[in-house]
């Protein structure tokens, strides 16, 4: 997915989400910090720029390498979340965005790998789908429908990604040793954009990244003027290491 991405306008729209000020409010510069699945590593750029101790890990060689050839300097290694090089309590934070909801058996294996690299009350920053009303009453509906059509010609689909209410993600945190301390939407702040409407529509896109054409950006602020939580892309928790 990361092939015809420009790193640095992934970095330039940390920026624009609401994320940005979490991180900043509930990440101590004090402690290291990583981010487990880091993709093109924006946030790891973006905090690193903003005087953060942050290493990123991705699965993905190429990614890796990608990051190593644009940013020399960066911490970024190649390595699995389920089983991360480094020692018990190596960081005081741990940022995990949009990566626990591609296990098809659940986070379990996921977030005890990030207990392990946790310090004692150490504080996980996580996002995952927000199964939210703009997706359950149009975009679920037109995508089954679309998968129907599609197998009915002969296609194969596979699993892709799990989807959340706000609660779910509370008590998955909870199950696998987390206290929840803050659940809320997480997009962009500018109301006429929106990352859970531009991921589910692409007729609704530009040829930039993130970018709607005028429909889009029309939907994206009326459903974000009536509540922010009606298009959001993602469920945002941050949590701390349970005892």
């Amino acid at each position: 997915m990361w092939a015809d991405r420009q790193i640095q306008e992934e970095v330039s729209a940390c920026r624009l989400r609401g994320l940005d000020a979490v991180l900043q409010e509930w990440l101590p510069k004090s402690v290291s910090v990583l981010e487990a699945g880091c993709g093109l590593g924006a946030w790891v750029i973006h905090l690193s720029e903003l005087g953060y101790d942050v290493t990123g890990v991705d699965n993905d060689p190429l990614v890796v390498e990608r990051l190593h050839s644009s940013h020399p300097d960066l911490d970024v290694r190649l390595g699995d979340i389920v089983a991360l090089p480094f020692a018990d309590g190596a960081f005081g934070g741990v940022m995990s965005f949009g990566v626990v909801e591609h296990f098809p058996d659940g986070w379990g294996p996921v977030l005890a790998e990030t207990r392990r690299v946790l310090e004692r009350n150490g504080i996980l920053v996580l996002t995952v789908p927000m199964n939210n009303t703009f997706r359950r009453l149009f975009a679920h509906p037109v995508r089954t429908a679309y998968l129907h059509r599609f197998r009915a010609k002969g296609g194969q689909t596979h699993f892709a990604e799990y989807r959340y209410s706000p609660g779910e993600v509370e008590r998955n945190l909870v199950d696998c040793g987390f206290q929840p301390l803050l659940t809320t939407w997480e997009d962009f702040t500018p109301k006429d954009m929106s990352l859970g409407i531009w991921t589910d529509f692409p007729p609704l896109q530009t040829e930039r990244i993130y970018e709607m054409n005028w429909p889009g950006r029309a939907t994206a602020w009326l459903a974000n003027s009536v509540s922010r939580r009606i298009a959001a892309a993602s469920v945002l928790c941050v949590a701390r290491k349970a005892d």
